[in-house]
């Protein structure tokens, strides 16, 4: 999504038939928006890898490095090599009619997909929201980045109190930022859709039962002082970037240098190169100088030929710190062992990035289960808290993190159904080898069509005892 720019939906508080108590709900969550603004911005030209050399001055002049003017995407592999690791797959419930509704409503919105837009901004800002909205008897679920959001939180309840969102945005001509057109308020009770019409802005109420606000946030890393979580893009991966760039240009300097060293004429009459053929003379096959006046011949001296070995290894160590900091393993960053490495040293390497992932999963997963007591609750007609209370075990499924082989699956799984021989008419065995949700479907389908086959050539089949001439 396009930045937004809220400041210009600044008078929205003002809008016409808008309750005074929710007009102060609008200016405090445009406040909130404010104050995370520039953060967040920052954080996303760290990830699409538009920040410039933040030269010292001290090895090249700030022109030369504006020219270079050399890219690293390491803050976007951070967020990547994590995000790649939460897969979302559908939902799990013990019922069977509510596992079909969540299985449409899941497909209408797309979920899945819409899921790893939500996640990466949630890992690029710290935190991604959803609303689930009634779209005439069905529900409508939405994502929306903290760069086009803003919520209160609720400590007592450990729910988001109120919430606003961009829910439609368009382009001026000339405009690099979007402006807002239509923005939702979230309360508790309703949902204020607020329209722009010109340069002024209407109220229009639409209540609802859900019980809750209607916006559930999905946080990475949340804690107590944190409820909205921390940036996967830190303050430590924004320093060591800016570092990686710098060594980036002093590189392509270093290379530039070691390509063609400097060569110096001591002791001359006069200037014998001018500008225009100091290449052209350095880099000929034969070049003569003849003496001076009083017989001297000047000397010729020719600067070492710089190595780039300790160039490289400082950006090797700055991978390295950079592997310590977000838990990726270092050949992520493009530092590469010259031994292959084994099975077991690769595994190890992803240990802590499959426990972050473990956890980022388990933390979302609350989120998500959240989003589908309110999409339930739309379709049913009913509110959050009877979805939540009627049983149904709804749990989010995602696909194993660690990325196991198929054949180490498989051999753990005949284990535990030969200790568990009840788990192998259990859909959970499907699970556990990280089938689809679609498969497992196709699975139980052709199933039930196979077995539908063999009761129906049973019937035709003769009996023991009966002849075979004929038919009554």
């Amino acid at each position: 999504m396009a930045a937004v720019n809220m400041e210009l939906a600044g008078q929205v508080a003002s809008a016409a038939g808008l309750e005074p108590d929710d007009a102060a709900l609008v200016r405090e969550l445009m406040t909130v928006w404010r104050e995370h603004r520039a953060s967040n911005l920052e954080r996303e030209d760290y990830y699409l890898g538009h920040v410039s050399v933040k030269d010292l001055g001290i090895a090249m002049p700030a022109s030369l490095a504006k020219k270079i003017n050399p890219r690293v995407d390491w803050p976007r592999k951070a967020v990547h090599a994590l995000a790649d690791r939460s897969i979302f797959n559908g939902y799990t419930c013990a019922d069977e009619r509510t596992s079909k509704a969540l299985r449409a409503i899941c497909e209408s919105n797309q979920l899945e997909r819409l899921y790893r837009k939500n996640l990466i901004g949630e890992l690029k800002h710290c935190c991604g929201f959803w609303t689930v909205t009634d779209g005439g008897g069905y529900p409508v679920i939405s994502a929306y980045p903290a760069t086009a959001a803003a919520a209160l939180w609720d400590d007592a309840r450990k729910a988001i109190r109120a919430g606003l969102v961009v829910a439609e945005s368009k382009k001026m001509p000339g405009d690099t930022e979007r402006v807002p057109t239509v923005v939702h308020l979230l309360t508790d009770d309703s949902l204020v859709v607020l329209t722009r019409d010109g340069g002024s802005w209407a109220a229009e109420y639409r209540e609802h039962s859900m019980g809750r606000c209607l916006m559930e946030p999905m946080a990475h890393g949340a804690t107590l002082e944190r409820p909205f979580g921390t940036s996967r893009i830190s303050r430590s991966v924004m320093s060591i970037t800016d570092d990686a760039i710098r060594q980036r240009a002093r590189m392509e300097v270093a290379a530039e240098a070691a390509t063609l060293p400097q060569t110096w004429l001591l002791g001359t009459y006069k200037k014998m190169l001018n500008d225009g053929n100091k290449y052209d003379a350095s880099m000929g096959a034969v070049n003569e100088i003849t003496k001076d006046p009083d017989g001297d011949k000047p000397t010729v001296w020719q600067s070492a030929q710089l190595q780039m070995a300790p160039l490289t290894e400082y950006l090797r160590q700055l991978a390295c710190q950079m592997s310590a900091v977000t838990n990726v393993p270092v050949s992520f960053f493009g530092v590469s062992n010259d031994n292959p490495s084994s099975s077991d040293a690769i595994a190890a390497s992803l240990e802590p990035l499959v426990i972050d992932a473990k956890n980022l999963n388990r933390d979302n997963g609350t989120a998500l289960r959240n989003v589908a007591y309110m999409a339930l609750a739309v379709a049913n007609g009913t509110d959050f808290a009877t979805e939540r209370d009627a049983g149904h075990e709804i749990n989010p499924r995602f696909l194993s993190p660690a990325y196991p082989s198929t054949v180490s699956l498989s051999d753990a799984l005949l284990k535990q159904v030969q200790a568990l021989p009840k788990l192998a008419n259990s859909t959970v065995a499907y699970e556990m080898l990280d089938y689809t949700d679609e498969q497992i479907q196709r699975i139980e389908s052709d199933a039930k069509k196979a077995q539908a086959g063999a009761a129906i050539a049973s019937l035709f089949e003769p009996k023991e005892g009966e002849n075979g001439g004929g038919a009554d």
